[in-house]
């Protein structure tokens, strides 16, 4: 182990005090998603559009072209018979809220697909680019505090997932149109 310098006695400290006001539930020895918590940010991400990618893969096999790559494409992270999705990924916070930074008003992608991950559960919304309140989100640029626009969602307003038809019935509830677009 790395000794610690004055500094580190102080900081080291602090953070173990905050680590467990912050994460009180993340702390559970039997939590399913515990680990989340421990991937960096962008890992974060790599699992919600894995997620994605291989739930919806299992669910309309044959009927949906499913295009990704983990890494980078640019404003869309997955692509489903030619239409562009941008996924976010969230853990609850200590406000019960999951917290979707960086949504582009002018990105290109055509609809965002969340989700939610709590230490226990699961948890999605969806929505059309054309249906999000750009209007009355907390945009991030305006204040100098990051890019983008930010939404966050109370967990009673997403839907807690526990079957892949959970997550079928949401996705053709916005999305059914691009299940009669050819591959």
């Amino acid at each position: 182990m790395i000794p610690n310098n004055e500094i580190d006695d102080i900081a080291v400290e602090i953070l173990k005090e905050v680590l467990k006001e912050a994460q009180d539930k993340w702390l559970e020895p039997d939590s399913k998603y515990k680990e989340y918590r421990r991937l960096q940010i962008d890992k974060r991400g790599s699992f919600g559009e894995r997620f994605f990618s291989q739930v919806l893969s299992k669910i309309y096999f044959r009927r949906l072209s499913i295009e990704y790559k983990d890494g980078d494409q640019g404003d869309w992270d997955l692509k489903f018979n030619g239409m562009k999705f941008e996924i976010k990924t969230s853990s609850i916070d200590v406000n019960n809220k999951f917290q979707n930074e960086g949504i582009k008003k002018d990105g290109d992608y055509d609809g965002i697909l969340f989700l939610g991950v709590t230490p226990n559960s699961l948890y999605i919304k969806f929505t059309l680019k054309s249906n999000i309140p750009f209007d009355i989100l907390h945009n991030r640029g305006d204040r100098k505090t990051g890019r983008g626009y930010k939404w966050d969602f109370k967990v009673k307003e997403m839907i807690k997932v526990k079957t892949l038809s959970d997550i079928q019935v949401e996705f053709e509830k916005h999305f059914s149109f691009i299940l009669k677009k050819g591959k």
